[in-house]
Parts: C-alpha cells; sequence; structure tokens
C-alpha cells in the first residue's frame, strides 16, 4: 500500500517560486521525498556553489527527504546530430549526475532529445530559455499531434510516433539514426561517471513534433542496448495517454522490465496538463491494478501544475493501492 510517505512530489508543483522556497514548502507540508525539475528557473541548482549544495542537503537531512532530479529538458539533447550541441549537452547530463550524487539521489530523469522537423518550431532545437509555468512543450512552441496522427506517423517497433519514420540517413532510418547517439551518449556519460550510484531513467514524452521517446518500446530497446543496471525507464502516464486510447496501459506493460519511477498526472488525452489524478481520463484505477499484480517497488512521482492537487492526488492513489493490494 503506497502512503503519503511513499509518494514523491515535483518541484514542478511550484516552477514559478525560487528552488529553496519551493523545497522548504513541499518539505514543511510534510513531503519526504521531492523531485527536483531543473527547469522553469529550477535548473539553478546545477550552478549552485557547494556551499547551498550542502546546506540544501542538511535540509533533507533534517526533514528526512529522499531526492530525484529531472535533468534539464532545455539545452540538454541526448539525439544531437552536431558534435558541439551533443558535447554541451553531454556536459550538461553530467553535471546534474554530479549534484545527484551529492544529494543521494536514487535517479535522473532524462528524455531521449528531439530532432528538427520542418515546421515545428523550436521543436528539436535546444534553448537557452527558461520553462515557464506551462507545459516543457509549450515551452519550446510545439503543438501537440492527436494520438491517431501519432500512430500514423510512427508504425515500425521502437519508432518515434512523432518522428517522420521514412526519413534516411546513410541507410539508416531518421529513428534508428538517432538511437544509435543516444545510445552512443548515455555509453559516454556513463563512463564518465562510473563509480555514481544514480540511475540514469528514460522518460517517454509527449507526441509533439520531433521528439525521441514518444514509444517505451523506442526507450527500451535504448535501454537494452546499454543493458546496464545504471540505465531504466520513467513511465509518464499522461504521455502515454495522448497517444491514443488504451495506449498508456500497453506502454506500461512494455516498460515494466526496466522500470524505475512513474511520473503521475491525469488529462483528457490532448494536451499534457497535469492535472490531478481524476481530473481527466487517464485510466489511473487499471494502472494501478496492474502494478500491484506486478509487485511494484518503484517511485511514483505526482507531477502536477497546481499544489492544490497533490494531497487529494496521493489520497486516491493511496486508496486504490489499497483497495488492489489485498486482491493480491
Amino acid at each position: 500500500m503506497i502512503a503519503r510517505e511513499d509518494c514523491s512530489v515535483s518541484t514542478y508543483a511550484y516552477i514559478e517560486r525560487p528552488l529553496q522556497e519551493a523545497v522548504l514548502t513541499l518539505a514543511e507540508a510534510g513531503w519526504k521525498q521531492i523531485e527536483i525539475m531543473c527547469e522553469g528557473g529550477h535548473e539553478e541548482i546545477l550552478v549552485w556553489p557547494e556551499a547551498r549544495l550542502a546546506e540544501l542537503k542538511r535540509t533533507g537531512e533534517a526533514y528526512g527527504i529522499r531526492w530525484s532530479l529531472h535533468a534539464p529538458i532545455t539545452g540538454c539533447n541526448p539525439a544531437a546530430r552536431d558534435e558541439a550541441e551533443a558535447a554541451r549537452s553531454e556536459r550538461l547530463l553530467v553535471e546534474t549526475l554530479r549534484v545527484a550524487e551529492h544529494l543521494g539521489c536514487r535517479h535522473v530523469v532524462l528524455h531521449a532529445g528531439s530532432l528538427e522537423v520542418p515546421g515545428a518550431g523550436l521543436a528539436g532545437k535546444s534553448s537557452g530559455g527558461s520553462m515557464p509555468a506551462g507545459t516543457e512543450e509549450e515551452a519550446a512552441g510545439m503543438e501537440p499531434t492527436s494520438g491517431n496522427e501519432a500512430m500514423a506517423v510512427g508504425l515500425a517497433e521502437g519508432e518515434c510516433a512523432a518522428e517522420p519514420a521514412g526519413a534516411r540517413a546513410g541507410g539508416e532510418t531518421a529513428t534508428e539514426s538517432a538511437k544509435r547517439r543516444v545510445v552512443g551518449f548515455l555509453t559516454r556519460v556513463l563512463e564518465r561517471t562510473a563509480g555514481g550510484g544514480a540511475v540514469i531513467a528514460l522518460e517517454n514524452v509527449p507526441p509533439y513534433p520531433g521528439l525521441l521517446g514518444v514509444e517505451v518500446s523506442f526507450l527500451r530497446a535504448i535501454a537494452d542496448e546499454i543493458d546496464s543496471p545504471r540505465v531504466g525507464l520513467v513511465f509518464d502516464c499522461g504521455h502515454a495517454h495522448m497517444t491514443g486510447s488504451g495506449r498508456c496501459l500497453l506502454m506500461l506493460q512494455q516498460a515494466m522490465s526496466r522500470l524505475v519511477a512513474l511520473h503521475l498526472s491525469d488529462n483528457a488525452g490532448q494536451a499534457d496538463d497535469h492535472l490531478g489524478l481524476g481530473g481527466g481520463t487517464v485510466p489511473i484505477e487499471a494502472m494501478v491494478a496492474w502494478l500491484a499484480a506486478c509487485g511494484y517497488r518503484g517511485s511514483w512521482v505526482l507531477e502536477m501544475r497546481k499544489p492544490e492537487d497533490l494531497q487529494p492526488s496521493a489520497d486516491r492513489l493511496q486508496s486504490l493501492t489499497r483497495q488492489f493490494s489485498s486482491s493480491f
């Protein structure tokens, strides 16, 4: 059964506040697990001096907090073709992992990156800007792709549903080429951070043009090829729900063998709304039943836009896990 102290909460709910204030607000509210979203101003943690990191660590110890980090989305593209961009992204993830080790984080969430798609605005391009109070995809100027459109674009197993399926480079599809680059990127990062304990957890993303990792099978193929205990998956149910009816549960099942954590929020299948659980049509009950049957023991991260949705979502999650855990 999931109790309140077993739920992690993302600082995304307080993205407009300074990070230290956001953390203290969550800690004083009694949350015992916090995931720092390194976007929208909270990326400041990556340039904090050692003294400030040490102060945050002491705060965590005083409140009994366990940490995780969401690596930057802006400016971090593991699939970058440009060597300079790839090198900058690599340095950014290595720095994120350094901070994660300092705090004793369980995992660091990472997006697989993006490709340039004609007419997709900033999709597929790194930007030095900060994420506003809306979703990270809104910050990039992206428009959502409907579930049917996403399915029509990428049909092959392991194909990114939001990426052009027919594009080829040197005999490879664009997706195959991108997958090879992400594998190389992660292999180099693992070598540079050898001895570290934080798991790099690849997260499935919404079906926005140019984004890689819409399909869990694409991410699992990367993790399987690297085959390291330091590479796993984060399953975002809200993102999966946007790819089409019935797809959320299918993608959860695909992720199970490598699953490190869940990102939990709700939506109606059209936009990445980050609503409280029960506020949309994500099949939360069926998900919890499946996870209970599988004996899932990873992290449950509440990633909501509004702080007032956190406690009701934790209560709902606790009620559902109590209900379904007693059935097995």
